[in-house]
C-alpha cells in the first residue's frame, strides 16, 4: 500500500484489504470514548485508509476493537497551525485514548478493589516507547488493552510527526486480545514495513 503524495508505505499481508475512508463517523468505536483531539484529527484528516485482515472492502468501520481479525487505519493529516504550535510527542499518546487518565483510573480501581480490578482490568498499558525514523520523523508507539463488551481488546497505535511537526502520520491496528496474540506476526509485518518519506 503506497501513497506517494503523502509519502507513506506499508506492506499488507496476503488477504488483507484496504479502502479509503470518506467519513470519520464510520468508526467502529464509540465516539463518546474518543478524546476530543482524536475526533478533530479524524474529521480533518488529509488521507485515511481502512485496513482489514478479513478482506472486507466495506468502509463501515475504521476501527473495531471487538473484531475477531485485525483491522484499523492508516492516516496522514496536515495539522492546523494552532495544532502544530501546541502538539508534542507526549500529546500524541492521547490521540485515540486518554492514556494517562486511563492508567490513573486503573490504578485507582486496583486501590479500591485489588482482586477484581486485576482480574477484570479496564485498561492495561503494555508498550509505551519513543519512535525515531529517518528524516526527523518522530513520535510514539503504544500497545494497550481496553475493556469492551467482547472482553479485552488490544490496540497497537503508532503516531508520528514530521521534522517540522506539521504533518501527523498514524497507523492503528486492533482486535480482541486473543486475536492480536494469534495474529501478531501479521501485525508486526505491517508495523515493520511502515515507511515515511516526508515531502522536501
Amino acid at each position: 500500500m503506497t501513497n506517494k503524495s503523502a509519502g507513506v508505505y506499508a506492506k499488507l499481508p496476503d488477504g488483507w484489504s484496504q479502502v479509503q475512508i470518506q467519513d470519520p463517523q464510520l468508526l467502529g468505536i464509540d465516539a463518546r470514548e474518543m478524546s476530543p483531539d482524536m475526533y478533530i484529527a479524524l474529521s480533518q484528516r488529509q488521507w485515511m485508509t481502512k485496513l482489514d485482515a478479513s478482506g472486507s472492502t466495506e468502509p463501515t468501520s475504521a476501527l473495531a476493537p471487538d473484531a475477531q481479525l485485525p483491522n484499523g487505519f492508516l492516516q496522514v493529516r496536515q495539522l492546523l497551525p494552532e495544532e502544530a504550535n501546541t502538539i508534542s510527542t507526549n500529546s500524541l499518546r492521547d490521540l485515540l485514548v486518554s492514556v494517562d487518565a486511563a492508567v490513573a483510573a486503573q490504578e485507582e480501581a486496583i486501590r479500591q478493589d485489588p482482586i477484581n480490578a486485576r482480574l477484570r482490568p479496564a485498561f492495561l498499558l503494555l508498550v509505551d516507547e519513543v519512535v525515531k525514523k529517518d528524516g526527523g520523523v518522530h513520535g510514539v508507539h503504544l500497545v494497550y488493552q481496553v475493556a469492551t463488551t467482547a472482553g479485552l481488546a488490544t490496540i497497537d497505535q503508532t503516531s508520528l510527526l514530521d521534522r517540522d511537526q506539521t504533518v501527523l502520520y498514524q497507523l492503528v491496528l486492533t482486535c480482541t486480545a486473543w486475536c492480536y496474540l494469534q495474529n501478531r506476526p501479521d501485525v508486526s509485518e505491517v508495523l515493520n514495513s511502515f515507511t515515511i518519506k516526508p515531502a522536501t
